[in-house]
């Protein structure tokens, strides 16, 4: 009823026609319908191409427009520059391309992208023009011979052929320059890794600001070894060395057999630039060591630590961290100290180093007991607040403690005092320096409350008699062969352990007049005047005999070999330890024919030279490098330290000693031939105000000649005349 009546009579007309002319109308009706249909489609996928190609191509427009602005913007400036008398224009393109890709980033990608685009419509619009294709299918084309070329096989004429041909050609090239591009941008990040740009991230890490030494290596053996027990820490190096140089010089000191399980990592930079400083999260740092600068006269390298003690200061680096600072000259600590942030130490390891140096060529032995205390190798010094030492006097604290031995009290207000008297009561909270094996080896709280009534007795006996009188000083003559600057030190030290109308002989190449200004600066900077020393110059070669003969060997109280600074300047750190130890050998004949048994006393620099010197007899050495390294490690790890060298060395508090046992009152009171114990030899050494640290091993198959901090301390061992012990003795100046 809905259809109209014109639509009706149309319907009836169909029904009237036969049935073979209504199959063939129908079918009509149907390729009509169909094609209809398939005109829409296209004429919708053509409408929907029709707008990613118009914006491409607005795109590239836009792209051309900008490129003809930035050539007309170079030509004006090409003109006004008067650059056309220098070159064409251009040559002045390619200058200003030049400059642009060099300080533009991503230069290389722009670059590529614009050749890719230039191709891509250069292989389409060809097509256009020579086909006859829509410019979307021959877009298309040209992009999927930029991207997999086949040389035009895939298209149908020879025209489309020549142009798929060209268009593949500059696709290779294109994918050429973009596996350069990749290769050169991961090369530069592996360079970059390699060279250490990446900064830090870290933080309660230690940071070492040091150029490339042997004190560098033996301060980072020394700290893994020391925190080995607390798990390991990561230590940052900057150094102005290269970082792969730096690197190569830790794996010639075997790196991995010492670094237990810390972790090391260096970059490379100025160590007074705020920027370089960053690279190794100096601000986050628990640590941060300043090394001197080797090899510059010791004025200018306290410039370069000061003006990296500056740079810190300036930013408050770092927040929650101290410094452990290197100083040359006495007169700056002060100053550095003043600079550091507080808490930090400021250590004079030449001159603590030169102290040493001339205590131990004093006693023979006693350079085996500076080399064990001063390492994390063996025994050495801590402090720690114990529980339960409150009340109880410091003699009985010393049978308290197993596997420690005290030597000294941290009082309250920061002061150390080493070897304090034996009835000395300690307060609680205060801390005790202690010699031990390792921090965690020390005991929490003390173990007993009285002393062993055994000792007690014996103790009444011991604490009325006399103590070992101080000797008094006598005119001495001291030998020194060589020159370097630790003289400067020494000759104070020595001025000191020698009394009046004593004479230093000075053998060296050095001209006597440089000698003569540079004792006078020495003394000056140190405001101290020698009194008891005068000095005495012989000039020649070190090793010749004809003029080692002449020197007084067999009288002197002390012979001191050094590390000669002009062989050191021409040979290196091997060959001046080679030469040092030529003269000692040289030395120990002339004392071999003349009769006199002195302790020679060499200065070592390297390492592997300590057994060239045990082959040729030398036990008594002082690797100063080590030796400075180390003691800067043990004030790292515990900073109070500084104040317990200062007693030893600076402020001459105390002293080691090595004695027989013979030497204390009482001695006869123990039955030495039955053997004896080391709890009654420190007994018998508090009586007259010392600490024993140890006694000679009796193990003949270790090289080490003393058992320092002896664990086993009851048991009784045999006792020969020729063994002796080391004590810590409390210093009264003459």
């Amino acid at each position: 009823n809905s259809l109209s009546p014109v639509l009706k009579m149309l319907l009836q007309l169909v029904e009237i026609l036969p049935e073979s002319d209504r199959c063939l109308m129908l079918q009509k009706l149907m390729v009509n319908a169909i094609q209809r249909n398939g005109a829409t489609v296209e004429e919708k996928e053509s409408a929907n191409i029709h707008w990613p190609v118009v914006t491409f191509l607005f795109f590239a427009l836009c792209v051309g427009v900008y490129s003809v602005h930035v050539v007309r913007t170079e030509r004006s400036r090409y003109v006004f520059q008067n650059a056309q008398a220098q070159g064409s224009f251009k040559q002045y393109l390619k200058y200003r391309f030049g400059y642009w890709y060099a300080w533009t980033p991503g230069s290389a990608g722009i670059v590529l992208m614009v050749l890719s685009f230039s191709l891509l419509l250069t292989g389409g619009f060809l097509m256009r023009i020579i086909d006859q294709r829509p410019i979307s299918e021959s877009l298309w084309s040209a992009w999927i011979w930029i991207a997999a070329p086949d040389g035009g096989a895939s298209a149908e004429t020879s025209s489309s052929r020549f142009i798929g041909l060209m268009t593949s050609v500059g696709g290779m090239l294109i994918f050429a320059l973009l596996m350069s591009v990749i290769s050169s941008f991961f090369e530069e990040g592996m360079q970059g890794l390699r060279e250490g740009r990446l900064p830090v991230i870290e933080g309660n890490h230690f940071v070492i600001l040091s150029h490339v030494t042997n004190q560098l290596a033996v301060l980072l053996e020394e700290i893994c070894y020391a925190e080995e027990s607390n798990g390991g820490v990561l230590i940052a190096i900057l150094s102005p060395a290269p970082k792969v140089d730096v690197e190569e010089f830790l794996k010639d000191c075997d790196v991995r057999s010492w670094m237990k399980n810390s972790t090391i990592v260096v970059r490379s930079g100025d160590l007074r630039r705020q920027q370089d400083l960053q690279k190794v999260a100096v601000q986050a740092a628990k640590k941060v060591v300043i090394m001197s600068k080797p090899g510059v006269p010791r004025e200018e390298a306290d410039v370069v630590t000061l003006t990296s003690l500056m740079t810190l200061r300036s930013s408050s680096w770092p927040s929650d961290g101290t410094c452990i600072v290197q100083c040359q000259l006495i007169r700056n600590q002060v100053l550095f100290a003043r600079l550091a942030k507080e808490g930090s130490k400021v250590l004079t390891t030449i001159d603590f180093v030169s102290d040493l140096l001339v205590q131990c060529s004093q006693q023979c032995g006693l350079a085996d007991v500076v080399r064990s205390v001063f390492s994390f190798e063996g025994d050495e010094f801590y402090t720690k607040c114990i529980q339960g030492v409150g009340g109880h006097t410091f003699l009985e604290v010393l049978f308290a403690l197993p596997g420690a031995i005290p030597i000294g009290v941290v009082g309250q207000d920061g002061r150390v005092e080493l070897v304090p008297p034996m009835q000395r009561v300690l307060e609680s909270g205060e801390e005790l320096v202690v010699l031990a094996t390792d921090d965690s080896e020390i005991p929490d709280q003390s173990t007993q409350e009285k002393l062993d009534p055994q000792l007690q007795q014996r103790w009444h006996s011991y604490q009325d008699g006399p103590g070992i009188q101080e000797q008094p000083l006598l005119a001495q003559t001291v030998v020194i062969v060589g020159w370097n600057e630790m003289l400067g030190a020494m000759i104070v030290e020595l001025d000191r352990e020698v009394g009046p109308g004593s004479t230093l002989v000075i053998h060296s190449p050095v001209p006597v007049a440089e000698r003569e200004y540079f004792l006078e600066m020495a003394q000056k900077r140190r405001n101290h005047w020698c009194k008891n020393l005068t000095f005495q110059h012989s000039l020649g070669s070190l090793g010749a005999r004809f003029i080692l003969e002449e020197l007084p060997f067999e009288t002197a109280s002390a012979i001191i070999v050094l590390a000669d600074s002009e062989v050191h300047q021409a040979e290196g750190s091997s060959g001046a330890d080679a030469q040092t130890l030529a003269v000692c050998v040289q030395i120990q004949d002339i004392l071999l024919l003349r009769g006199g048994s002195q302790v020679i006393l060499p200065q070592l620099l390297e390492a592997d030279s300590k057994d060239l010197a045990l082959y040729a007899g030398i036990r008594d050495y002082i690797l100063t490098d080590q030796l400075a390294a180390r003691i800067t490690a043990c004030v790292t790890e515990v900073p109070q330290l500084s104040s317990v060298i200062d007693c030893i060395v600076k402020d001459r508090i105390c002293k080691f000693y090595i004695r027989k046992l013979s030497e204390y009152p009482f001695s006869g009171s123990l039955d030495v031939q039955s053997g004896i114990n080391f709890d009654e030899v420190t007994l018998l050494v508090a009586g007259a105000g010392d600490i024993a640290l140890g006694w000679s091993s009796q193990d003949s198959s270790t090289s080490e000649a003393w058992e320092m901090n002896p664990k086993d301390r009851i048991n009784r061992r045999p006792w020969s005349q020729d063994m002796q012990i080391v004590v810590l003795h409390r210093y009264v100046s003459h």
